[in-house]
């Protein structure tokens, strides 16, 4: 069975920010906000970023793959003087664990990716949608994100029921 990453929402990231820094607390809010993993997070230049069209260019990722992902609105300013992540994987790794632990959540770099699309697919996007936006080759692998949604699920149900 496939261990489902822990989930956060938005005022439990917020806490975390407060924790990080700098370069770590850029990437973990391109992984958050954009849905990124950690070596694309590493790799991302400036020649990348295309702010006018609201998208970054992830070249060569997991299994070699180019995409692009959408760069939300909160994200602009951010990344407008945006030169180089200078810090590597197991920093970012590393930072998000400790203030996971400290907090008493088992979360990683990836739990941020997976909340992006656990919320993306919350808000009513298809699961086509964020398997683009993940990269995802397979359906299946992007089926994993729908787990979390069942409590949405699970409101929007008994709210009907009311009805």
């Amino acid at each position: 069975m496939t261990k489902i990453p822990y989930v956060l929402n938005d005022g439990q990231f917020d806490a975390l920010l407060e924790h990080l820094r700098g370069h770590n607390q850029l990437a973990a809010e391109l992984m958050y906000h954009c849905g990124l993993r950690v070596s694309e997070v590493v790799k991302l230049r400036p020649e990348h970023i295309d702010l006018s069209k609201r998208r970054l260019f992830i070249e060569q990722s997991k299994n070699l793959k180019n995409r692009y992902v959408l760069i939300p609105t909160k994200m602009l300013v951010k990344l407008r003087d945006f030169k180089t992540i200078k810090t590597n994987r197991h920093n970012i790794y590393n930072a998000i664990k400790r203030i996971g632990k400290r907090m008493s959540w088992k979360i990683s770099p990836h739990s941020l990716r997976h909340s992006y699309a656990t919320h993306l697919l919350e808000k009513g996007m298809s699961i086509i949608e964020v398997q683009y936006l993940l990269g995802h080759s397979d359906i299946s692998t992007t089926q994993i994100y729908l787990h979390t949604s069942l409590d949405k699920v699970q409101e929007h149900f008994d709210s009907l029921e009311k009805k």
